[in-house]
């Protein structure tokens, strides 16, 4: 248990921990933001829109044997289409497909702070942890374990009238 976890208060001061070794090297969170290798993904989905994926090399184990080479790991940024309260929890709908390799336990809320506490969210089948008071047009940011590219993140758009 983390202290921001005991005073949900002091999310507005400091950020919330990560788990250095689920997202790249080089990462340093902030009350409202990510940034990884010195790019800001809330910068970047402003730059590039959602979903957008940046791609950065892998933080090294605490313990690495010698033979270790880091591998190259992706941060990927989606965009909140819908929420849905039901007594059962919270539904999301995202912009971005997610990815097999999403570490969802450690998807973070960039773009705004909040103090609110972090609990289980259902995006489609997957459970994904977010703040509680999520809203349309938040931004969740999910470290992926390998290299991505934007057409994996994309929902396929199907053609209207097209014919086979």
């Amino acid at each position: 248990m983390t202290l921001t976890a005991i005073l949900p208060s002091l999310r507005a001061s400091i950020p919330d921990p990560l788990d250095a070794t689920a997202w790249p090297a080089h990462t340093e969170p902030t009350t409202d933001d990510l940034r990884v290798s010195a790019v800001s993904m809330s910068r970047l989905a402003e730059v590039a829109g959602t979903p957008c994926v940046h791609t950065a090399e892998e933080a090294p184990p605490r313990y690495r044997p010698r033979d270790w080479t880091p591998r190259v790991m992706s941060v990927a940024v989606a965009a909140v289409t819908a929420v849905e309260r039901t007594p059962a929890g919270i539904a999301l709908e995202l912009d971005a497909v997610l990815p097999d390799c999403a570490v969802l336990d450690e998807a973070r809320l960039i773009g705004r702070r909040t103090t609110a506490p972090r609990t289980a969210a259902r995006v489609g089948s997957d459970a994904v942890v977010v703040p509680g008071d999520v809203r349309v047009g938040d931004l969740v940011c999910f470290p992926c374990r390998r290299a991505l590219t934007h057409r994996e993140v994309v929902a396929a758009v199907p053609l209207s009238g097209a014919t086979r």
